[in-house]
């Protein structure tokens, strides 16, 4: 079983919370993309989506963002102390 702290519950809520909207959304998109590839006269796939821009946006060395050291420093002081403990239930041997 899974025990959670109540940060934690409310953390795993919120993402789930989250997840939600962000599928509400992609479905949002793709009926948007399906209207307009089901009515264009000369669809174009490029028109959706552009694969090729998208690459060269991601590879492009401007979106490259420099990680905040003081940030990194209070993210390693604050998980210093934090060990996961994995336990391994044998269920044979329950009743």
């Amino acid at each position: 079983m899974l025990e959670l702290t109540l940060v934690e519950y409310e953390a795993a809520l919120r993402g789930m919370q989250l997840r939600t909207i962000d599928q509400y959304e992609f479905m949002a998109k793709s009926a948007m993309a399906n209207r307009y590839a089901h009515h264009a006269k000369h669809a174009n796939e490029r028109k959706i989506f552009d694969k090729t821009k998208a690459l060269r946006s991601l590879n492009h060395p401007g979106n490259q963002k420099t990680p905040n050291t003081q940030m990194l420093q209070q993210a390693n002081k604050a998980l210093s102390n934090y060990q996961v403990n994995f336990t391994v239930e044998d269920k044979s041997n329950k009743t």
